[in-house]
């Protein structure tokens, strides 16, 4: 039973604002307890009421039922980042361009959102991918991408997995993605779509100078070091579209399954193959 949660939206408040009024009021005629942290009612010139929401500095350590994003899958990564307990359900509505990771659409609310607070709704568990870089550990949600520099020319990485070394190949980067990122980044680069199914990771380079290189997809008890091996150059690293530091020279990334899992809200029934169906190939016509 659904009886607190957390909302936060995309980050331009005009796209989502209506709607956010929509779930905070449909909130209160559910007796539902709504966490707000301050930035959004910052963002949005809220006057929120203590019966409309309970407004926090910050929702990290608050504990809840669920998170409601509004907003495409960059805001709900974000919303799994924004709790220090990864395996706070996120419930997704799209307001993006896919929306791969949503439940429903803006215009499923009121009803539809109802009916997922009011327990029709699955928890989906989503594979995660640990990144140690030096003495610092992080989880992707969707992927992990080693790229140049911003202005800078081709950077060589090389990858071992099982003792096996491979590389070093000239590219833009490499793309390490979850199943449920296998259709984000890795796919535009050209790599396999991989089943939420499967608890997996994706290798895949970004503009390889190279005809040797092929996707890897690695299974659970797998690791996989990705090492920069550019000349006197640093390698930007983004977890999930955030900033991750960077890579130096010789320095590698140690990647693996996590043993912790996101849990991501979804309707009753939801399909992968249905999923990306809908959200990907164009009706005829």
């Amino acid at each position: 039973m659904v009886t607190r949660i957390a909302v936060i939206s995309h980050r331009q408040s005009a796209a989502t604002r209506d709607a956010l009024m929509q779930v905070l009021q449909l909130c209160r005629e559910l007796s539902i307890e709504v966490i707000l942290p301050q930035r959004e009612v910052e963002k949005n010139s809220l006057e929120v009421s203590g019966s409309l929401a309970t407004v926090v500095p910050d929702i990290r350590d608050m504990r809840v039922d669920l998170c409601v994003a509004l907003g495409g899958d960059g805001t709900i990564l974000r919303a799994f980042n924004r709790f220090s307990n990864v395996g706070t359900p996120v419930l997704g509505i799209n307001f993006g361009r896919v929306g791969f990771l949503s439940a429903i659409g803006p215009d499923a609310i009121p009803d539809g959102l109802t009916a997922l607070l009011q327990g029709g709704h699955e928890i989906l568990d989503l594979s995660l991918i640990a990144m140690k870089n030096g003495d610092d550990r992080a989880l992707a949600v969707n992927d992990i991408v080693v790229h140049k520099p911003d202005g800078g020319s081709v950077v060589r990485l090389a990858y071992s997995t099982s003792g096996v070394e491979f590389g070093p190949i000239s590219c833009d980067g490499m793309v390490l993605s979850t199943p449920a990122g296998s259709t984000a980044y890795n796919l535009s680069n050209g790599g396999p779509l991989v089943s939420l199914a499967l608890d997996a990771m994706v290798l895949t380079a970004i503009a390889p100078h190279t005809l040797q290189f092929r996707s890897l997809v690695l299974g659970p008890g797998e690791s996989l070091d990705v090492r920069n091996e550019t000349p006197g150059t640093a390698a930007a690293v983004y977890i999930d579209g955030r900033n991750g530091g960077i890579l130096e020279t010789g320095a590698s990334l140690k990647l693996s399954m996590a043993t912790e899992r996101a849990h991501l809200v979804q309707p009753p029934g939801s399909d992968f193959y249905r999923t990306l169906h809908d959200r990907f190939i164009q009706p005829a016509g």
